[in-house]
């Protein structure tokens, strides 16, 4: 058992510094402006189970400079769900000026947004590992604490807010990033139908780079929703989703 540990320890470091190695010639090669190289490095390291923010995030930068905006889009917003930063939004906002659709969003309540910026400072482990975190002491307070018994009492109540308020961050947090399902429209123009047939009534039109909510499928539809409400069904070939 313990040499079976040791192999899967060893091979697991081995394909870490592999992807290193990998990552730091794809820079290179972004550096050089020969981005169709750096893509394909890039994309080779995914191949390999291997993601972060920083991949996603040069991946997002080279297709920006090939002009392909769905699939900038798209990389940008792969980032931002494993770490959110200034500089990824920036770069995705930048991207969607690029694109045809200009889709107004539904004004959101201010605590509605104060509490998605909330949730997005930390991915989604951190905030599992807070919230851990924050058990263990709890738990372990609750043990060995020797203290007085009312100063004891506030101490957990205190402690025990804490625990509870990062558990249900966490729970956001991974409702967001994981339970939702969003995509991105990758053909260069769709239309959306009132029902999951071709012969259903035309409501809207869609194009390349633009963000849909997967509320439904059935067969090869999904019923999209896009930031302004409006709702209809697509074919799940004309998205990648997120």
């Amino acid at each position: 058992m313990k040499k079976i540990t040791f192999l899967l320890f060893i091979l697991l470091s081995f394909n870490s510094f592999a992807g290193e190695a990998l990552f730091n010639k794809a820079n290179d090669l972004y550096s050089q402006e020969n981005y169709t190289d750096a893509i394909s490095i890039y994309d080779s390291i995914l191949a390999e189970g291997l993601e972060s923010s920083e991949l996603y995030y040069n991946l997002g930068n080279c297709h920006y400079k090939q002009q392909n905006w769905s699939n900038a889009i798209w990389h940008y917003e792969k980032s931002l769900k494993l770490h959110s930063n200034k500089r990824t939004f920036q770069n995705l906002e930048i991207a969607k000026l690029k694109i045809i659709d200009k889709i107004e969003a539904i004004p959101e309540l201010f605590y509605k947004t104060w509490w998605r910026y909330f949730i997005s400072i930390f991915s989604t482990k951190i905030w599992q590992f807070l919230a851990i975190l924050s058990v263990w002491i709890l738990l372990t307070f609750r043990l060995t604490s020797q203290i007085k018994e009312s100063k004891k009492g506030k101490n957990l109540a205190f402690l025990s807010f804490i625990a509870l308020t990062l558990l249900y961050v966490t729970h956001s947090s991974f409702n967001n990033n994981y339970t939702k399902k969003e995509a991105i429209i990758f053909s260069s123009s769709i239309v959306v139908n009132s029902a999951p047939s071709k012969n259903s009534t035309d409501l809207f039109s869609l194009h390349s780079g633009s963000k849909v909510l997967i509320i439904d499928n059935i067969g090869d539809w999904i019923n999209i929703r896009i930031a302004n409400g409006n709702e209809g069904w697509i074919n799940q070939r004309e998205v990648k989703e997120l």
